[in-house]
This record gives C-alpha cells, sequence and structure tokens, in this order.
C-alpha cells in the first residue's frame, strides 16, 4: 500500500515496491473533495474521477501530459534568442549596421541576450541544485528522501522535516551545507563530486558524508533556542559544543533511519 505525503509543492508517493516518486500538483495544500473536483476537472479530458483519490496510477501520466505542455522559462527565452539570430542572419548584418537602431539589436542580439541568458541558466541552476527535489533525483539518493518520513522520534533527518524544523523545499541543502564564509561555494562543489560519481567513477556502496558533520550546522539553528538552552545536559558541555571537542551526533546518534526505511516503517497522519 502506498503512503501519500505532501511536500511542499509535491505529492509524494512513498511505495515500497516503486520506492519514493515526487510529483507536480496542482496546489499545495492536502487535497480536499474541493481541490481535488478542480484538479480532475483540470484533467477531465484523461479520465481522473473527482471521486476518487489522486493516486500514483491513476495520474501520473496526466501530470506528465501537464508538465510537458509548459515550457520552462529559460527554453522560452533561449527560443526568443534563437528567432532574433535566425532574423538577423535573414535580414543580414550590413543593413542592420548601417543605421544606430539596427547596431543596438545586433549589440543586444549577439551580446546581450546570450551573456544575459548564460547568467539565468547559472542562476536557475545553483537555485535549483539547492532544492530537496534536486537532491532526490539520483536513485542513490530515494532511501534517503524516505527517511524523511520515517516513524521516529529519534531519527533526526525524521524530527527536523516532519516538524519544520527545515524548510520543505531545501530540505537537504539546509542540513548538509556549511554556514561558513565560503559555505554555499562548498557545498556546490561538493554537489558536483556526487554528480561526478553518479556519471563516471560510480556510486559506493556506503553512502557517507566527506567530513565528520561539524556541530556548527547544528548550532546555526539550535544555539539560542529555547528548547535547546533549557536542556541540563546541553548547558553542562556547552563549551565542549561550541569548540567541537564534543560532537552532537555523540549523543543524537541516528541520522537517518535507513531501517526502518527497509522496514517500511514510515510516519503517517492520522
Amino acid at each position: 500500500m502506498s503512503l501519500h505525503l505532501y511536500f511542499g509543492s509535491h505529492d509524494v508517493v512513498v511505495d515500497p515496491r516503486r520506492g519514493l516518486k515526487l510529483r507536480k500538483l496542482c496546489v499545495r495544500e492536502r487535497v480536499t473533495p474541493r481541490s481535488r473536483a478542480r484538479i480532475a476537472s483540470a484533467f477531465a479530458p484523461h479520465e481522473i474521477s473527482a471521486t476518487k483519490p489522486l493516486t500514483s496510477d491513476g495520474a501520473e501520466a496526466s501530470l506528465r501530459i501537464l508538465a510537458a505542455a509548459v515550457l520552462p522559462l529559460s527554453l522560452v527565452v533561449a527560443l526568443g534568442v534563437g528567432v532574433v539570430l535566425v532574423a538577423m542572419s535573414l535580414l543580414g548584418v550590413r543593413p542592420l549596421a548601417a543605421h544606430a537602431a539596427g547596431r543596438i539589436v545586433l549589440l543586444v542580439g549577439l551580446v546581450a541576450l546570450p551573456v544575459l541568458l548564460s547568467v539565468g541558466n547559472l542562476s536557475y541552476g545553483v537555485s535549483e541544485s539547492s532544492s530537496t527535489r534536486f537532491c532526490l533525483s539520483c536513485h542513490e539518493m530515494e532511501r534517503f528522501g524516505r527517511s524523511l518520513f520515517v516513524d521516529d522520534k529519534q531519527a533526526l533527518a525524521a524530527v527536523h522535516y516532519q516538524n519544520r524544523l527545515v524548510p520543505r523545499e531545501s530540505t537537504c541543502y539546509t542540513c548538509h551545507k556549511d554556514y561558513a564564509l565560503f559555505g554555499d561555494v562548498k557545498a556546490k562543489l561538493n554537489g558536483l563530486r556526487h554528480v561526478w560519481a553518479h556519471y563516471v567513477t560510480g556510486v559506493p556502496e556506503q553512502i557517507k558524508l566527506y567530513q565528520p558533520y561539524p556541530n556548527s550546522n547544528c548550532l546555526h539553528c539550535h544555539d539560542d533556542s529555547r528548547r535547546f538552552l533549557d536542556k541540563e545536559v546541553h548547558r553542562a558541555i556547552s563549551s565542549q559544543l561550541y569548540a567541537g571537542s564534543v560532537s552532537c551526533l555523540s549523543c543524537h546518534r541516528i541520522a537517518h533511519d535507513m531501517v526502518k526505511v527497509d522496514a517500511h516503517q514510515f510516519w503517517q497522519a492520522r
């Protein structure tokens, strides 16, 4: 039986047989009879009933059709640039260069638009690579994605995600980036190492961090929180925690509960 959970603007289907799937929805909230009817009407040509739950098997094809019909903004801009360049090649460069307005068009078409498009694509890529959707798009990360939903109040990933202590849209990045001066750059470089392993060298049998998890990542959010400061055990070793001589993981040992992932023990709201 599949578990249907709601992950930002995506419906998450945790299926023990098929794994985890992220599917774009038209609504951000849990599907209600009214919103289900609205979704069903949008997919009416593809026979999705408003009286039946929205399931992975029933809506998968229709969602793919809808996604295919909507072009990304970067692709639209790229097509526009292509049209401008083709038009300029047909009209000829010399007639345009003979006039001030034509030279401006040439400048925009040959220099400004490609540069802006490149910068825009780079910015979009950097932003997209910080999303949870991007992190879970590789099959080797699917089990870690499912660990966000396990029924374990001691597992750090599940506790932080299920209690909304981290943003749903950037769950992985929020916890796994460094918060030092060049933390973002370091995280992106590590991401390139992941891509290289995925496509070239192969994914290792045991996935692990490149270095021990730093306390500063935890303290970035928790060091001034009441829940953290009110615990006597934290106050007793606060100097060691800030110095890094004692790891937060020495007590909070379970980051991702993969045992419960493999046992399909997931939390579901009643």
